[in-house]
């Protein structure tokens, strides 16, 4: 009899936007290209209800868990505890284990890692160590949890300077805020699958920020990527184009992502977001463990690019849980 596998999901909140309703679209992805690959699917949504979480996967029996729990109550700080449900129960999962997705979905535990191994990633401070900061440099205030730019937009990016942006930043509470060194130039979202061999470093996407004005910062915000008819989200764009000149930098950031890979000891698939400044230097600002499938998503256009099937895709992300 084929394995039964239950891919177990988010449950989407009272109203909820555009970058939780996602997730919705990643399931039926998954479904389709599992049941492609002959497995006995099911579903199951999970919230902060954790016991009847539990009793419900043991009352379906899977073989396999597919995660694609995202949040919990939409709060990114629970991103992880689906895989401690998962490990509690010694069921096999999909993706990065419980200690990778907690240390990947803290950008600040994220950084006191890439930092601790001697990779490059921009400097960072707490809310509270305002007092820190140059004048003369700018800085981005980012939630420490949250994912798929929720909370982030352009003014956050402020100067060392500004007294009102800095009083507004004492504010925020030190568990869900920190700052970081805003970094002046390209942006890299780099996708790896896993193989037999190791990780897959896909094809090397860039997102260019075209025709954007003098003095607006150029970041991947939430409105550039969820709102459709923003002038974020048209000026961005997303390309696979290889420059000659850029051979160097393209393997400096393949090694770079293969570190990240092995430091945290990640599953499945991933993505590394770097800023590379105008000295051609890669900083790594953000480890994607299990980041978005839908076919909107960079993931899916990295694989597309790669010139694999969304059920190819899915196939290696599921062998790997057995490796």
């Amino acid at each position: 009899m084929n394995k039964k596998l239950l891919i177990v999901y988010n449950k989407v909140t009272e109203n909820a936007c555009e970058d939780e309703l996602d997730v919705l679209d990643q399931v039926r992805l998954v479904e389709n290209a599992c049941l492609e690959l002959e497995y006995r699917v099911e579903r199951m949504e999970m919230d902060l209800d954790l016991g009847k979480a539990i009793t419900r996967i043991r009352e379906i029996e899977p073989d396999i868990l597919f995660n694609l729990v995202e949040t919990l109550d939409n709060k990114g700080e629970f991103a992880f505890v689906a895989t401690s449900v998962f490990s509690s129960l010694h069921i096999p999962y999909s993706g990065s284990p419980l200690v990778s997705m907690l240390l990947a979905s803290n950008k600040v535990l994220a950084k006191q890692e890439i930092r601790r191994a001697g990779l490059p990633t921009p400097d960072w401070y707490k809310t509270t160590q305002t007092d820190q900061l140059d004048p003369q440099r700018r800085y981005i205030l980012k939630p420490t949890w949250e994912e798929g730019s929720l909370g982030l937009d352009e003014a956050s990016v402020f100067w060392g300077s500004d007294s009102q942006m800095i009083n507004l930043t004492a504010t925020k509470d030190r568990d869900h805020y920190f700052i970081e060194e805003y970094i002046e130039g390209r942006e890299y979202n780099i996708s790896m699958l896993a193989g037999k061999d190791g990780p897959e470093v896909l094809p090397l996407a860039e997102m260019q920020f075209f025709d954007y004005p003098d003095g607006k910062p150029r970041i991947l915000g939430y409105s550039s990527k969820w709102k459709e008819n923003s002038f974020e989200f048209i000026h961005t764009r997303r390309t696979f184009r290889v420059r000659k000149e850029d051979r160097d930098l393209n393997s400096l950031l393949v090694s770079l992502c293969k570190e990240c890979w092995r430091l945290f000891e990640l599953k499945g698939y991933v993505r590394v977001d770097f800023r590379v400044n105008h000295q051609g230097d890669p900083l790594i600002i953000d480890i994607n463990a299990n980041p978005c499938l839908s076919n909107s998503g960079g993931f899916a256009a990295a694989c597309q690019q790669a010139g694999y099937s969304r059920t190819e895709m899915i196939r290696r992300i599921i062998e790997d849980v057995y490796r």
